[in-house]
């Protein structure tokens, strides 16, 4: 009886420890207004540079989010040599880390280090998807790859994903290596994904992202506009600005 009555004191303890870990988590993260991307016309930026796009989150001091990455690079290693099919291993900083390092190949690690990420889904152009994963060219639908950094939940797919809550969307020129704005287009407006911060990234600063794939997004950015406020974003130092 005494065991049982242990038993029963730690599962209570756990669950109990469990749930103010998670309301702690809830309450330390910072959202904006929530946008439904299928039903209201909401506000999206335009940003030059892969690294403008972690400078408006962090300007804007969202933590703790899910990330949803639309784009043909995992951004996650100091380098990503052509062609590679494994998930990258983890760029080995020094100890005083700064965020003032970021760049094209890091950003998404940098923003789970910054705790502005704590779950990254990256949706990748299935013929993309199938590439770096070195999967079998008939697949019609590949599955999710599903990998953890340090406890924090990382999503490879080819769809868009239904999350429970809003998220930070990035959009990327890379993202149109192998597909087109309209077909984007059809499936964001389809799609249940709510996101409280839309970004659109000609990633300027990325030597593997095409001029092609940058005139795609440009048309993407043309067909959103029907459905978003478009504004075009650029960091300054020390501070940033949103010009129309």
């Amino acid at each position: 009886m005494k065991k049982i009555l242990i038993s029963l004191i730690i599962l209570i303890a756990s669950a109990a420890s469990f749930f103010l870990l998670n309301h702690a988590g809830i309450s330390a993260r910072k959202e904006l207004r929530a946008f439904s991307l299928a039903r209201e016309r909401f506000p999206a930026y335009v940003v030059k540079r892969t690294v403008d796009t972690y400078a408006l989150w962090k300007e804007k001091q969202v933590r703790g989010r899910i990330v949803v990455h639309l784009g043909k690079f995992l951004h996650f290693t100091e380098s990503e040599p052509p062609g590679t099919t494994l998930i990258p291993e983890v760029v080995n900083y020094h100890s005083h880390f700064s965020d003032a390092q970021t760049s094209y190949r890091d950003f998404l690690w940098v923003a789970l280090q910054t705790n502005i990420a704590r779950e990254i889904i990256t949706v990748i152009p299935p013929e993309d998807f199938k590439e770096r994963f070195g999967l079998d060219k008939s697949l019609s639908a590949p599955h999710d790859v599903v990998n953890h950094e340090y406890g924090s939940l990382r999503t490879f797919t080819t769809r868009l994903p239904s999350t429970p809550e809003p998220v930070l969307l990035n959009i990327d020129a890379s993202y149109f290596a192998s597909t087109d704005a309209a077909q984007l287009m059809d499936s964001l407006l389809k799609s249940a994904l709510q996101a409280d911060m839309v970004t659109i990234c000609l990633a300027e600063d990325n030597p593997d992202v095409t001029d092609p794939e940058r005139k795609k997004l440009l048309e993407f950015v043309r067909l959103l506009s029907q459905h978003a406020e478009i504004s075009t974003y650029t960091p300054s130092s020390p501070s940033a600005t949103v010009t129309k």
